[in-house]
């Protein structure tokens, strides 16, 4: 109706001011009434031109053609003998424009957006154009459940034929959801359908989730989330009558009402795989988990349909269509399913390629594709390439597309996009951990050596319980099978003084050289394990502080002396199934490593030790992901624990151990009354990851803990604590046993920022014992998590 009226309106216009007079020969054309615009660019736009004759009929095109222009307000034609006269009143340009009260919405993309309509300084002002900004903007408010917002407009002329706008907003208040009804459920509870969609009234914790806020988009997905909930439980017939949210008078909360048809529940009596199946029909019924009898799924459906196109993919059958069709008995409340299969041509993979790998030369990446070129196309193979290419160290992420070849109904291209980490060339650390104190580094760091896959490490590390230089450099693919290399060597020298509550009574210093392999074994789809061997030549040389040796560093270095050269002969075995090298969301990482230190020269010892670490992830949803991590330690010398040197003891407490205790400070104690390690190691956590709605960068959980370190020689006097009475002496208990496991509870919180990791925790003690050092609050930046 509103159109129909402007129509009229324009047409009685146009009648008004149309040409009512004789029709006669245009000699000249004059233009009256013009501020900006220029005559030639108004004749530019007139139908009709010098020499042509004027009609009544033109008249109305001139006034069409004219107001079409949107530069006038008012347009009249006449005449003075064989000149045409068009009067013309131009519109106000837009002298000023001013936005305020806005917030959310930032000021530059709004001037970017209203510019794009015209609606700028310096344009011609357009009252249709700004009503149009300013629905605009109130729907976008409405969007963000912000229904009390408000934007007014005022427009004031200025001088030159010129307007202001004024654009004031008031964004108002986020409305939140008060309730949350559904009607007409019978087979679930109300509280167990509320846990189904994406919606939920205001709690605890939504002004993190924002899940209180409606919007219109959001009522959409939870109700396709709620009948999708139905079709998954056997309501075939399942019917959301109506999904309704009624705002508050003050349009600061809002109540939805959600109106459901249940049905009745199916089962399913059948199934049934039709077409040119391929492969034998058993194929097909091993992998089909659905059964007579069962409760209908729409999921346990697509799951199939799914798994189907997958075992003909293994076939090169990439464009396989499966066509689910059921044959519903509505009397029996039955379904029989039908998997209708077309596989196409067998496909092909003509080329695959990579993109965006800029510092990564394409032969590292390509040693990782299972899948070759020129040969049948597997989904598995490219799934597994794409799994490899997303563990490398240097890659952060990996896309996978598969487009036919144009022209060819059997060849298929496939692109790896990568999206590679940064590998820092040179670095300086600056780092602080309770336990070391200031941490100072600097060294040349390349996961990606030249773009090789090649790591190269260069390192010197300082803090105030040691001093190390390493040069490392491994190549994952010393030979094509995949056997990978690592030339080690590093220069260590370690003061416990420098750590509160460790044993201060020696220094020592350490010279490293090795080489060590690493072998591929049994790899599976999505699980790698490697055998580690290889060899390190050790000199060590311990120096002890005069007057202040402990008895345990005093009897040890006595039977065995100072200087020790061993050559450490290690082997061992890594299995590594998670999805992804940072921030992992599933699967596990498994070492086991033994090392045996034999002697070099006659005055060495020699001792082995024995290390487990594993850690897993399960997820429970896209969100929440339960971990596990356990670390075992065991150490002896070949003839006893006599020859167990001191310094290769095992210490628990801190991060990565047992949070909330001083690190390395369970277990036993020297005569001294300082944490002296053990050659037992026992220590684990039970975790769960949550979603912190801040950055990808941080990882958030909370944590159980449990561990200690023990000496396997009962006979020896430890865990020694020191009192010191009234009469000023002091006095000093050994008890015979570590204690009991210790345990805590916590949350930390994990960063990865320009400057290195940042760990946070925050844990309480559980089980302590007199003698136990607690820290509630640890962190530690620039160093390994």
């Amino acid at each position: 109706m509103k159109k129909i009226i402007q129509f009229v309106v324009l047409f009685c216009v146009c009648l008004g001011n149309a040409w009512a007079q004789d029709a006669f020969v245009v000699r000249n054309i004059q233009i009256e009434g013009l501020e900006r615009t220029s005559q030639a660019a108004v004749e530019s736009y007139l139908p009709i031109h010098r020499g042509q004759t004027m009609t009544p009929e033109k008249s109305g095109a001139i006034l069409r053609s004219l107001y079409k222009t949107g530069f006038f307000e008012h347009i009249s034609l006449s005449n003075s003998g064989n000149t045409l006269i068009i009067h013309v009143v131009e519109r106000p340009t837009i002298g000023q424009l001013k936005v305020t009260g806005n917030n959310i919405i930032p000021t530059d993309k709004l001037t970017q957006v209203m510019k794009s309509m015209d609606v700028a300084e310096g344009r011609v002002y357009n009252k249709q154009a700004l009503d149009k900004i300013t629905q605009g903007l109130l729907n976008q408010y409405y969007m963000m459940s912000r229904y009390n917002a408000r934007v007014d407009t005022s427009v004031t002329s200025m001088s030159r034929n010129r307007v202001s706008i004024k654009i004031t907003i008031s964004e108002g208040v986020s409305a939140k959801i008060r309730r949350i009804s559904i009607i007409g459920n019978h087979a679930f509870s109300e509280s167990t359908l509320l846990k189904q969609i994406e919606i939920t009234k205001s709690g605890l914790f939504t002004f993190i989730t924002q899940s209180d806020r409606y919007s219109d988009e959001k009522m959409e997905q939870s109700v396709e989330k709620l009948r999708n909930y139905y079709l998954d439980h056997g309501y075939l017939r399942v019917n959301i009558k109506s999904s309704q949210a009624q705002i508050t008078p003050d349009r600061k909360a809002v109540y939805v009402t959600i109106v459901v048809d249940e049905g009745e529940p199916y089962t399913v009596s059948g199934y049934d795989v039709t077409g040119k199946l391929i492969v034998p029909r058993s194929r097909y019924n091993d992998i089909i988990t659905i059964k007579p009898g069962d409760t209908f799924s729409r999921q346990k459906i697509i799951d199939t349909e799914k798994a189907i196109s997958k075992l003909l993919g293994e076939q090169a059958y990439m464009f396989a269509t499966v066509s689910v069709k059921p044959e519903v008995n509505d009397s029996a409340h039955t379904v029989h399913i039908v998997f209708e299969v077309k596989p196409g041509k067998r496909t092909y993979v003509r080329h695959v390629t990579f993109s965006d790998n800029t510092r990564t030369n394409d032969v590292v990446l390509r040693r990782e594709v299972e899948q070759m070129e020129a040969a049948p196309s597997s989904t598995s193979k490219l799934d597994e390439s794409k799994h490899r290419l997303s563990l490398l160290p240097f890659i952060k992420d990996t896309e996978m597309s598969v487009k036919p070849v144009p022209g060819k109904d059997d060849q298929v291209d496939v692109n790896y996009k990568v999206k590679e980490d940064n590998s820092a060339q040179a670095t300086f650390k600056v780092g602080y951990a309770q336990l070391y104190g200031i941490i100072l580094g600097a060294g040349l760091n390349q996961k990606n050596f030249l773009g090789t896959g090649n790591t190269l490490g260069i390192n010197v590390q300082r803090s105030k319980y040691e001093q190390i230089f390493t040069i490392d450099f491994t190549d994952p693919y010393y030979t094509l099978d995949g056997i990978s290399r690592t030339y080690t060597l590093s220069v260590q020298r370690v003061n416990p003084k420098g750590v509160a509550n460790l044993d201060n009574s020696y220094t020592s210093n350490e010279f490293d050289a090795g080489v060590i392999y690493g072998i591929p074994v049994g790899q599976q789809q999505g699980v790698y394990s490697k055998i580690i061997a290889g060899a390190i030549y050790q000199d060590t040389l311990v120096s002890l502080v005069p007057g202040n040796v402990s008895n345990q560093v005093n009897t040890f270095v006595t039977r065995n002396g100072r200087h020790f050269q061993e050559a450490d002969l290690r082997v061992g075995l890594s299995r590594d199934s998670r999805d992804k090298a940072i921030f992992p969301t599933s699967g596990s990482i498994q070492t086991l490593f033994g090392d045996a230190f034999l002697p070099v020269t006659r005055n060495s010892v020699s001792f082995y030790t024995v290390f487990y670490h594993g850690k897993w992830y399960f997820p429970l949803n896209d969100q929440f992901i339960f971990t596990s991590r356990l670390n075992m330690g065991y150490g002896n010398g070949f003839h006893g624990l006599d020859t167990y040197p001191f310094f290769r003891n095992f210490f628990a407490g801190g991060f990565e151990s047992v949070h909330g205790y001083q690190g390395y400070t369970l277990g036993p104690r020297d005569s001294r009354g300082f944490a002296y390690g053990g050659n037992m190691l026992v220590d684990g956590s039970l975790g769960f990851i949550f979603p912190n709605y801040l950055s990808d960068s941080l990882r958030t959980s909370a944590f159980f803990d449990i561990g200690n370190v023990y000496l396997s020689d009962n006979n020896r006097n430890y865990g020694c604590t020191s009192k010191t009475g009234k009469t000023g002496i002091t006095t000093t208990t050994c008890s015979k046993n570590s204690g009991p496991l210790r345990t805590s509870v916590g949350v930390e919180a994990d960063w990865m920022t320009p400057m290195g990791p940042l760990a946070l925790s925050l844990a309480k003690p559980i089980n302590i014992r007199p003698g136990d050092l607690q820290e509630s609050f640890q962190f530690s930046l620039g160093a390994n998590f």
